[in-house]
C-alpha cells in the first residue's frame, strides 16, 4: 500500500471519535452547510439507479443517497469511520465496503452515478477518474462537492495551519479551472466546476439564517465568487 492511503487510513483513525466535529457539520451553520451540499448531489439521483458513493465517511450522505430510491454501494478507506457508518443504517439499498477509489473491484460501466462528499481532495485525481470513468455507465453522471483552493481561508489552512484543521498530511483543494482540464483529459464531458458557499462554520448559530440568505446573493456576484469556500463539480462519461 502506498504511503498516501496508509496515511488516509491513519487519519480517519485519529478522527473517528470527533469526525463530524472536524469535518464542520455539527451546530446550526454546519448543519445549514451539510444540508445544501446533499441537496445539490442528489438531485440528479433516479429512482432505481446504482450509486457508488466515495469517501462515505460516518454514513451522514449514505442515507440520504438512499431515501432517493437506489442501491447505494459506499466505500470508505478507513475502517473506523466504515464503522460508524454501518452501525447507523439497517437500510439494505446500501452495501458498505472497505476500499481505496483505486481499485474497486467491480467491472466496468456498472453505476448510473458516482458522488462524494468533500473526498476528491484526499486522493490521486489521476488515479481515481481513471478508475471512476471505468466503472461508470456511457451517460453516467459524476457529482462532487470539494474545497476550493482560491478561498483564502482555504489556501491558508492547506499550506499552514494544516493540524490545527484537522487536516491529513495530503489532503488538498482544488483550482477549478485546473481540475475541468484534469477531467477532459480523462475522457469526462459536459463538465461544469461551480464555486458556491461563504457561511463560514465559526458564524454564531444565532445569525445562521441570516448569514446564509446574505451570503447566497454575494456568492453569485462575479470574481467574488471566485473565492467561495467550495467547488460544486458535475460532469458526464
Amino acid at each position: 500500500m502506498d504511503q498516501r492511503l496508509e496515511n488516509e487510513i491513519a487519519h480517519g483513525r485519529q478522527i473517528a471519535s470527533y469526525a463530524e466535529a472536524a469535518w464542520g457539520w455539527e451546530g446550526a451553520i454546519g448543519k445549514l452547510r451539510w444540508r445544501r451540499r446533499v441537496e445539490m448531489l442528489c438531485s440528479g439521483l433516479r429512482p432505481g439507479s446504482r450509486v457508488l458513493e466515495v469517501g462515505c465517511g460516518t454514513g451522514l450522505l449514505t442515507e440520504e443517497i438512499a431515501k432517493r430510491g437506489v442501491k447505494v454501494y459506499s466505500l470508505d478507506i478507513s475502517h473506523e469511520l466504515l464503522k460508524k457508518a454501518a452501525g447507523k443504517s439497517g437500510n439494505k439499498e446500501i452495501v458498505f465496503f472497505c476500499s481505496s477509489a483505486y481499485e474497486l473491484g467491480f467491472a466496468d460501466s456498472v453505476f448510473d452515478n458516482i458522488i462524494g462528499m468533500s473526498v476528491l481532495h484526499h486522493l490521486d485525481m489521476d488515479r481515481a477518474l481513471a478508475e471512476f470513468y471505468r466503472v461508470l455507465k456511457k451517460g453516467g453522471k459524476m457529482a462532487f462537492s470539494e474545497p476550493n483552493m482560491l478561498n483564502p481561508h482555504i489556501f491558508c489552512e492547506r499550506h499552514f495551519f494544516r493540524e490545527r484543521f484537522h487536516n491529513s498530511p495530503d489532503e488538498t483543494a482544488f483550482v477549478r479551472f485546473a481540475l475541468k482540464r484534469q477531467m477532459r483529459e480523462r475522457g469526462f464531458k459536459d463538465i461544469v466546476i461551480d464555486p458556491f458557499d461563504f457561511l463560514y462554520p465559526k458564524i454564531p448559530d444565532s445569525l445562521a439564517g441570516k448569514a446564509d440568505s446574505l451570503l447566497r446573493v454575494i456568492e453569485k456576484i462575479p470574481l467574488v465568487s471566485e473565492i467561495a469556500g467550495s467547488l460544486f463539480i458535475r460532469a458526464v462519461k
